[in-house]
């Protein structure tokens, strides 16, 4: 599959600007996963049109369908279907809905036809966003092969959905997550997809259970397996599965090894199938994710609308991989970072968790650095109180994603390297400390993630080239000299030194 920058370029080949029709008022486009990637993006940041890969195939989105039968817009819907036909001169199908594009390819020398429905034949089918007979046949198209490009508008479909109505149906009847009794550290949650959402946080706004959208699927996952055992979080379980569901009342899946949960949602109603895998017919499968197998039938299965209950933690397995990071490596990492979810090898605390509150913001990793970016930008406003200090430890895991040919992490990396360009790093000293809930301790964090990214800090943004002759930055021509209080008040926990100091 061509990498994004490839397929860019080709999309955008003598495209010199974009004409689009006025009279046609685009919604944004909310690009998902780690295959898709921005092609039109308006002068406040905005995406209107945007590509991906599904299973073989190709999708070139467009956020109305007007875009889609402007004739100013010849030169990029030529290229469009070019790239995505993988099959050269194979017909392109137009559904009725769009037939003047149809005589726009047609012009151009394109074999193209009004097609009604979509044949495997077809090297691309176009369609508008409004037919909903035809999903499972997109999908199957793609799957195997074919390209669809497809235009439409969903401000209006939007104000129906709200993803705190997800939050509400997931914590009905509950006030907080109680695992006090459980005997289990859980790992902490990483929540950086724009669909994704935290269940239960801790005083400091840890995360141990967080759901999240992905395609017409769904996902919710803990921070551990025992969660899927504790009694006192039966109400919760019972609920997640009902919203994973859907409305379905199809079959539930539970791994052998997480019997007990069967246990746990028969109380409440639910009959469970226990099985060694996913099935073919599953419309919920709670496991927990050992292996790499099967990453790929897992993610299709809930794009494609199933429901998927992960429970897992990361830190044993960090344990017995040292210097592997487990945001990069961890089985149930590479499973979970496309949905916006991310297992951590910090652990928790056992211990009641509070749940967000209806009109209450919640702490959210993108929207923190979004709200961060302003506040730098301003030089005034603030954030709820311990967002900064969580969002520099969070910003320095995300950076540990690999990111090479992903825009959706890629993103994030030119965001941190402008920021790091435009404002001087702080300089810690006795008179003047940085503390970490301020702006300039999450300045310092997300630089030092940034740079144990392996990200190039004098690349794509030029003003950085000499970035490391400022003071700021240069090595001191002076013995550093490191404080430490190891005074060990307490009686749980104290500092050792380790012999040796490494500067």
């Amino acid at each position: 599959m061509a990498t994004p920058s490839a397929a860019f370029e080709a999309l955008m080949n003598g495209v010199t600007s974009w004409d689009v029709p006025e009279d046609a008022v685009p919604c944004e486009l909310l690009l998902i996963g780690e295959a898709s990637f921005p092609v039109m993006v308006n002068d406040m940041g905005q995406v209107l049109i945007a590509a991906s890969s599904y299973g073989r195939g190709r999708l070139v989105v467009m956020s109305h369908e007007d875009y889609l039968v402007e004739a100013q817009l010849t030169p990029f819907l030529l290229n469009a279907v070019g790239w995505l036909c993988s099959s050269p001169g194979a017909p392109i199908g137009v559904h009725p809905s769009l037939a003047p594009l149809a005589k726009i390819l047609e012009g151009s020398g394109v074999d193209a036809k009004v097609e009604p429905e979509v044949k495997d034949s077809l090297g691309v089918y176009c369609i508008d966003a409004y037919n909903e007979t035809m999903t499972e046949k997109l999908v199957k198209f793609m799957k195997c092969g074919g390209g669809l490009l497809i235009g439409g508008q969903a401000w209006d479909w939007a104000n129906q959905d709200d993803l705190s109505e997800d939050r509400e149906e997931l914590l009905h009847g509950i006030s907080e997550l109680d695992i006090s009794n459980s005997d289990c550290f859980p790992s902490q949650l990483l929540v950086h997809g724009a669909l994704a959402f935290p269940l239960g946080l801790d005083s400091y706004h840890g995360c141990v259970i967080a759901a999240a959208r992905y395609g017409r699927g769904r996902v919710v996952v803990t921070g551990h397996k025992v969660l899927f055992t504790v009694g006192k979080l039966g109400p919760f379980l019972l609920n997640a599965v009902r919203w994973l569901d859907g409305g379905r009342r199809g079959k539930i899946v539970v791994q052998t090894e997480l019997r007990t949960l069967s246990g746990l949602l028969a109380v409440g109603g639910i009959d469970t199938s226990i099985e060694p895998n996913l099935t073919s017919d599953a419309s919920v499968y709670c496991f927990e994710p050992v292996s790499e197998v099967g990453v790929k039938e897992l993610q299709e299965f809930v794009a494609e609308g199933g429901g998927l209950f992960v429970g897992a933690q990361a830190w044993w397995w960090a344990f017995k991989n040292p210097g592997v990071s487990p945001l990069a490596r961890f089985p149930g990492n590479l499973l979970l970072n496309p949905f916006g979810i991310s297992i951590t090898s910090q652990s928790l605390n056992p211990g009641p968790f509070r749940t967000p509150k209806a009109g209450i913001r919640t702490y959210h990793f993108r929207s923190t650095l979004a709200e961060f970016q302003v506040i730098m930008g301003r030089k005034r406003g603030n954030v709820e109180k311990g967002w900064l200090a969580k969002l520099g430890p969070d910003g320095a895991a995300f950076l540990q994603i690999p990111a090479e040919e992903i825009p959706a992490y890629m993103s994030v990396h030119r965001l941190l390297r402008k920021l790091l360009s435009r404002y001087r790093l702080p300089v810690a000293t006795r008179e003047n400390p940085v503390i970490n809930d301020c702006c300039r301790g999450a300045m310092l964090s997300l630089a030092t993630g940034l740079a144990h990214s392996g990200s190039d800090l004098s690349l794509l943004v030029p003003e950085i080239e000499d970035m490391y002759s400022s003071p700021y930055l240069r090595p001191s021509e002076s013995p550093i000299t490191v404080e430490v209080n190891c005074t060990n008040p307490g009686t749980r926990y104290c500092w050792m030194s380790t012999g040796s100091l490494t500067a």
